[in-house]
């Protein structure tokens, strides 16, 4: 079970099991890239990814700025795995999270706190998209 992650400049204790794939959920620690949120099994993965990673804020739209603070709308259905790893990230932290990989009919509105190495993750809420609504109908 995943016990800590190592995420930007934080190593994070869990306070729950996320279903992350096997051979990723049996390790004690996971790495993750802070801006596209990948998650890999190793420090050297991990930087080795940085130096090539262009990810420098989250994906979609910035709706919102004040100062270093930015929100970001990201559309489940064009960021997929974004979405999907943004969801297992914080299932690590909440207890009754049930929306992991099904992400496509929800909007996610990401906050960030912006400085010269880029927006960093402060948290996130999401609600169900009105385009997918109105094609539910």
């Amino acid at each position: 079970m995943i016990k800590t992650i190592a995420f930007g400049r934080y190593e994070l204790d869990t306070w729950y099991h996320s279903p992350y794939p096997e051979e990723y959920a049996r390790l004690g620690r996971l790495y993750m890239c802070e801006f596209c949120l990948k998650y890999m099994k190793s420090q050297t993965i991990l930087r080795r990814h940085m130096a090539k990673c262009v990810w420098k804020h989250p994906p979609g739209d910035e709706i919102y700025r004040k100062g270093s603070i930015s929100v970001f709308e990201v559309d489940g259905k064009k960021n997929k795995i974004y979405c999907q790893n943004l969801c297992l990230l914080a299932k690590l932290f909440l207890d009754h999270k049930t929306l992991y990989y099904d992400v496509e009919p929800f909007l996610f509105y990401v906050m960030t706190e912006a400085d010269n190495t880029g927006c960093h993750l402060i948290g996130y809420f999401s609600k169900v998209s009105n385009n997918y609504m109105e094609s539910a109908v």
